[in-house]
């Protein structure tokens, strides 16, 4: 074989690699890739650590004996984040704990007057950090006593021409409570008709002649002036007998719907009428002559209103007549209703309390009212106008019962008639009814009332055991018993510090 190249495939061969050299050159020229750059890594995330925590307040006064939680503490973290802390999670330590303390719940409790500072202490892993409340411990405040009303005894004397008798006692009771004996000379007397009878500084009163006066009691401490009053007769002034009468309206099923009804008002109804058929007043035993309900359906708008006129027909100026009502109450615009059992959406449906005062307004003689009526439920939806009011919005039923009498006299319009009004609560509070385990509903109000004047056989709101239940004395009594049950509802007087006696026994 002959294996020697010729010169020209030689050539062929260098031509061949000089074009293969040309085209892999142009290849790169024509087609430049960037150098893959080299890999970097991501630089890690640190966790967010504890940088402070701030305690509030950094200030707290308190009275001996007195404590009060802190209210916060946040942890604030290095990437601005911040966390309630729970207070259970800080430890606590009092740097003056004769003067306060912290429990490990960050309760700080008054112990004596000066003072302290608490450190918080809080770790979270292995970083723990602190702050600091300073605590102002000062003595207790007593708030004294005010004298609230006064009360004479014997409140009535009957005596001949020329006989003196004086006033066994004087006591004064207070805002906390508590009562006292007064001297008779610390007391001022008047007497409202000194031809019949006077009155000395000593509270000896004298009869001059036949006929009838009032003497007046007043007694002053610390700025404030209470009165009351007795009534005298001398001789053999014939008066009329006094006849008691009362109507008592309760209003749970309402025709118009279930939605609004209530369970204890037919029941209340019936613990009012035990109360008043138990009754006897004056050395007479004089019980009450006559005593009508109204239940439910029977208790509508014209009902109520035709019973006042029919159950006190025939009054004097010298009879009492009492009128209770429990069920829904309701409030338009600037008007407050008493809701009978036909109650509509129309506003002309429901009784006002200018209604209600103008019926009771005819009767002569003194007016007894007990109201246990609240602004809760679905009744609000039936106003003509809304279909809801909020707390805000509501002005007090109570209150308006209780101002327009009160007006009704300065008007001119009951010259020698009187009211003496209960009522369950405030404005802005709910009334509350109960369905016990065992037992009849009742209402929280009624059932206090008739609790206090003799339904369980004892008369606790007698407090001074003179047999004789007083406006005042059922008011006390009652809105103790409403506290001490639970329920958030503040009873309502009118007029304050009366001594009139409601029951008697």
């Amino acid at each position: 074989m002959n294996n020697h190249i010729s010169p020209n495939k030689n050539l062929l061969i260098l031509l061949i690699t000089l074009i293969l050299s040309l085209l892999l050159f142009a290849g790169c020229w024509e087609y430049p890739y960037p150098p893959t750059p080299p890999a970097t890594s991501t630089p890690p995330v640190l966790p967010a650590y504890l940088s402070e925590i701030v305690v509030q307040p950094d200030t707290m006064d308190l009275e001996e004996g007195e404590s009060q939680y802190i209210v916060s503490v946040t942890a604030y973290y290095s990437d601005s984040s911040t966390a309630n802390i729970p207070l259970s999670y800080c430890t606590y330590y009092s740097y003056n704990p004769s003067c306060a303390t912290a429990n490990s719940n960050g309760l700080i409790t008054g112990i004596s007057t000066g003072t302290a500072a608490i450190l918080v202490i809080y770790t979270e892993g292995v970083i723990s950090k602190n702050d600091f409340i300073t605590i102002n411990v000062t003595t207790t405040s007593i708030t004294p006593a005010i004298l609230s009303y006064i009360e004479v005894l014997p409140s009535v004397i009957n005596l001949s021409m020329g006989e003196s008798q004086a006033f066994d006692s004087v006591t004064a009771y207070y805002s906390d409570s508590s009562s006292a004996n007064i001297g008779l000379t610390a007391c001022n007397y008047s007497s409202s008709n000194p031809d019949c009878a006077t009155v000395s500084s000593s509270g000896t009163v004298t009869a001059v002649a036949d006929g009838s006066a009032t003497i007046t009691i007043s007694y002053t401490e610390n700025g404030v002036t209470k009165t009351t009053s007795a009534e005298i007769t001398v001789g053999t002034v014939t008066q009329n007998e006094v006849v008691y009468r009362a109507l008592c309206v309760g209003v749970g099923d309402y025709i118009q719907g279930s939605d609004n009804d209530l369970n204890a008002p037919p029941y209340d109804v019936d613990r009012i009428g035990q109360i008043l058929q138990q009754c006897k007043f004056g050395i007479s035993n004089t019980t009450f002559s006559n005593i009508t309900y109204l239940k439910d359906w029977q208790a509508t708008k014209s009902n109520i209103l035709q019973s006042i006129s029919s159950t006190f027909s025939g009054t004097d100026s010298n009879d009492i007549s009492y009128f209770y009502f429990t069920g829904h109450g309701a409030l338009v615009g600037n008007t407050s209703y008493l809701c009978p059992a036909d109650m509509t959406s129309l506003v002309d449906s429901v009784i006002s309390v200018n209604e209600l005062e103008n019926a009771l307004s005819t009767i002569p003689g003194t007016k007894v009212v007990f109201l246990d009526s609240c602004h809760s439920g679905g009744f609000i939806g039936k106003t003509i106008d809304k279909t809801i009011i909020s707390k805000e919005e509501l002005e007090s039923f109570n209150d308006e019962v209780i101002n327009i009498f009160s007006k009704a006299q300065l008007r001119g319009l009951l010259t020698t008639n009187e009211y003496k009004v209960l009522t369950s609560c405030h404005y802005y509070q709910e009334c509350y009814e109960i369905q016990p385990a065992e037992g009849d509903p009742f209402g929280v109000f009624t059932m206090a009332l008739c609790d206090g004047c003799g339904y369980s056989g004892s008369y606790p709101a007698d407090t001074n055991l003179n047999t004789m239940v007083s406006l005042q004395e059922a008011y006390l009594y009652v809105k103790d018993w409403v506290f001490s049950y639970g329920a958030v509802q503040d009873v309502q007087i009118y007029p304050n510090n009366s001594t009139f006696t409601i029951v008697e026994y």
